[in-house]
């Protein structure tokens, strides 16, 4: 599948030539986002998602885990972000990057949180739906944000 911009949740303009410069190739989806963005960004990524071949809880895992990520950019980095959506492979991945303070890995629960605590149950719950969860510091001309990546493996049709 070759490379696909598409602009805001909204409408607005892509990014022209293509996905940015740290973005794979085959990057089918990359997009700016803001709070009121959320209900169209997941309608794009559910149809791009089956268009890169996931399918059932799949699907919904990947989708479920952008709407997580999504959300904690919009919360606590600045009010918004960029996604991007491509395969690598057998994988489908989602980064959602940010402007906000950064954080790391160590932020995750290694359990769920307590049924009664407002937070941590994003993170938490991407690290259970996805088969692999990466974060890293943004990049730029400020050492500033953060980048979750998290990937969801195609099943293998049957034979």
């Amino acid at each position: 599948m070759g490379p696909t911009t598409e602009g805001s949740p909204g409408g607005g303009p892509g990014r022209p030539g293509g996905p940015g410069p740290d973005l794979p190739a085959d990057c089918c989806l990359e997009t700016g986002f803001r709070s009121a963005d959320l209900p169209r960004l997941r309608v794009l990524i559910g149809s791009y998602a089956a268009r890169l071949g996931l399918a059932g809880h799949r699907r919904d895992a990947l989708l479920v885990s952008a709407n997580e990520v999504a959300d904690n950019a919009i919360r606590h980095a600045g009010g918004g972000g960029r996604l991007a959506l491509y395969r690598d492979g057998l994988l489908v991945c989602c980064r959602v990057s940010d402007s906000g303070p950064g954080f790391d890995a160590s932020v995750i629960p290694d359990r769920a949180p307590a049924l009664g605590s407002a937070t941590g149950w994003g993170l938490w719950t991407v690290r259970q739906l996805t088969d692999s969860l990466e974060i890293g510091r943004g990049d730029g001309g400020r050492p500033r944000g953060a980048v979750v990546t998290f990937c969801v493996r195609l099943t293998r049709p049957a034979r």
